[in-house]
């Protein structure tokens, strides 16, 4: 058989495994065009829309083009694409044997030989697990479903082992593929021969995520592509219950913080699904990118980095140590996650080592109904002596025998113990040391925790030398407040308008008409987030005194009138500090237009580039690369050559992180 029948075996499913979609179908619009043919005489040299590709009975995996496109570009495709539609007669004599009785008649010696002893040692210890396997014939490819991993690969009539195509991560894809053909011969009845002394031995240790766990990535990633492919516009109910399954078995494969995100990630596809008024698009783009660049570091990862993708299930607590912690109470508030998780964090100024400690009551849904906003705030005692979160907030507090985490998080420990002393006097010298007064050196503690390893920071400690009149942005549909340091430095801080915020909106607004003596700003943001600061508690001066003000549980602030319509025409006419517009770097524009049109893209279930936004694409890359982010600029190369899924998650992330970190300086 001539080497050119090879690629009759690829069809439109096979080349769509190798690359993607909408890479394939530019191909077959080149095909159609006209553009694809001979570089001179037949032979092994195809010219396809101006490029050089080589290639020979390997398949379109080893195929060569001169393009600068890495792995399977449109062009290696198209040249695959035309030669298996050339006349029978110019392709040679036709094979013999069908697909499925040419794997059978493989020689397993010459399998393992090809797969390598570390993939032949894999392919065994799955096999221990079971050998079940369903096989299709379809057309010239031998379709092979392997329901214990849940993943597929396809073997190509004439292409042999290393011409057999899936999605699975590449340092699974040998043992994979062997392990197919294994179960497809003890299925027929045939049985493989593994090289000697092989044949009980134990699946190689890997320095980084198990072989169960790449698997388990690839799922998710192949959801995420399919996702983004079908549109987010258009999001089903089915995709979202996927998510929920999948966030199950990332407990199980000791991943919690991906569990997280694909936890955070269906819930907001909940809400596109009912479109409901507070769905975002947006919002599930961003963290489709994350939890892409997680999955993409996680199969690369090592050591102690690794242990920081996971993230932890249960938290390691150690004693604090033998003298109590003193600690100055910040405040309350009430939160709850799109995957359903609720409840109250409470935070305290830990004097002596500097930082914000923290207490949390949660609960994973919504099953124990006894647990409320209000039952958290006012009925539930954190340590014995401690009383209420209500009490805790009023009052200062010394915890012995407490136990911390590496992240600064309170044990609920039965064994430590409360007692109360005063609040700080307004004149005591440790409000100097406290939070931060100068939003320069807060940018800079921020800067050093971005990144997938990073430490999350989700709460801060602002000590304001002035504030302005609280604003509302009708288009953003959210509430402002700009608080600025003794420099004049503004940093914006912004309540979504929201009904279940409309107890924070109306307090804050309360306290600053009335002229409160703020001394400082607890404010908090959802983790992940490079933004979104959201003030959720004041420590003030009245009456000579200090006082806490949880802006979620404090009662003295009135209600909002009936309509968040009427509230917000109250805000007017407020005699402030005048608002200071945010000022945007040219960098961050940019990113951020680069952004939006990847998130536009995401929506559609359309993920071809137009020429107009590849052009317009193109023009910001070349704005990336003078201004010296020779990254993003190669990503987004990539991306306009490629706009398929990957590229385009890949892409959003690091603009993504730039742009976080742009917002710092």
């Amino acid at each position: 058989m001539s080497w050119q029948a090879v690629y009759r075996s690829f069809d439109d499913d096979s080349l769509a495994t190798l690359a993607n979609a909408g890479l394939l179908r530019r191909a077959l619009k080149d095909v159609e065009a006209g553009k694809v043919g001979w570089q001179g005489e037949a032979g092994g040299v195809v010219q396809a829309d101006g490029q050089r590709v080589t290639l020979d009975g390997g398949g379109p995996q080893k195929a060569r083009c001169d393009c600068p496109a890495p792995g399977i570009c449109k062009h290696i495709l198209a040249a695959a694409v035309w030669l298996r539609e050339l006349p029978a007669e110019n392709t040679g004599v036709a094979a013999t044997l069908g697909v499925l009785e040419e794997v059978l008649a493989q020689d397993s010696a010459l399998l393992c030989k090809q797969a390598g002893k570390p993939a032949v040692r894999q392919a065994l210890a799955w096999l221990a697990e079971g050998d079940e396997v369903a096989a299709t014939v379809v057309n010239a490819r031998l379709q092979i479903e392997l329901p214990a991993l849940k993943l597929a690969c396809g073997y190509l009539r004439g292409a042999g082992y290393e011409g057999m195509v899936s999605e699975t991560p590449v340092k699974l894809r040998k043992a994979l593929h062997l392990y197919a053909l294994a179960c497809v011969w003890r299925a027929h009845g045939q049985a493989f021969a593994w090289p000697a002394g092989m044949d009980a031995a134990p699946a190689e240790e890997m320095p980084g995520v198990s072989s169960s766990e790449l698997l388990f990535l690839a799922q998710v990633r192949r959801l995420l592509g399919e996702l983004y492919d079908n549109g987010l516009s258009h999001a089903s109910a089915i995709a979202a219950g996927q998510l929920r399954a999948l966030t199950m078995s990332a407990r199980g494969e000791n991943l919690p913080r991906l569990a997280a995100m694909l936890r955070g990630l269906g819930g907001t596809l909940d809400l596109l699904v009912r479109r409901d008024y507070h769905a975002s698009e947006r919002l599930a783009f961003d963290e489709m990118a994350s939890i892409y660049a997680l999955c993409a570091a996680l199969e690369q990862a090592t050591g102690q980095p690794l242990q920081r993708l996971r993230g932890q299930t249960r938290r390691s607590f150690d004693a604090a140590g033998e003298a109590p912690l003193e600690l100055l109470p910040l405040g309350a508030w009430w939160w709850e996650t799109r995957g359903g998780a609720h409840g109250l964090t409470l935070s305290f100024w830990d004097h002596r080592a500097g930082r914000i400690l923290q207490a949390v009551l949660a609960r994973p849904d919504g099953s124990d109904r006894s647990f409320t906003r209000e039952s958290s705030w006012n009925a539930i005692s954190l340590w014995q002596g401690a009383g209420s979160v209500q009490r805790l907030c009023e009052q200062g507090l010394l915890l012995s025998g407490a136990s911390l985490a590496d992240d600064g998080r309170i044990a609920m420990d039965s064994q430590a113990r409360a007692s109360s002393v005063p609040l700080w006097e307004l004149d005591d010298a440790r409000w100097q040391e406290t939070g931060f007064a100068d939003w320069a050196a807060l940018a800079a503690f921020l800067g050093e925790n971005v990144g997938l390893t990073a430490q999350p920071v989700d709460c801060v400690l602002l000590r304001p030398s002035a504030v302005a009149a609280p604003r509302l942005d009708e288009v953003r549909q959210q509430l402002d407040w700009q608080v600025f340091d003794a420099s004049g430095a503004v940093l914006n801080l912004a309540i979504p308008a929201q009904e279940a915020l409309r107890p924070r909106i109306a307090r804050l607004q309360a306290a600053v008409t009335d002229g409160a003596d703020i001394r400082a700003v607890l404010a908090s943001r959802a983790r992940g987030e490079p933004d979104g600061w959201q003030p959720v508690a004041l420590l003030i001066a009245k009456n000579g005194k200090l006082r806490v003000v949880s802006l979620d549980f404090a009662v003295d602030a009135g209600k909002l009138p009936s309509a968040l319509a009427r509230f917000f025409k109250s805000l007017a006419g407020t005699s402030m500090a005048p608002p200071v517009l945010p000022q945007t770097s040219g960098l961050s524009l940019v990113l951020a237009q680069v952004i939006d049109r990847l998130a536009l893209q995401s929506r559609s279930g359309r993920p071809r580039l137009e020429p107009e936004a590849a052009s317009e694409l193109a023009r910001h890359g070349a704005t990336l690369r003078a201004l010296g982010l020779d990254l993003p600029a190669r990503l987004l190369a990539d991306y306009v050559r490629h706009p398929h899924a990957g590229e385009a998650l890949r892409l959003a992330y690091v603009c993504t992180t730039c742009l976080a970190l742009d917002a710092l300086k």
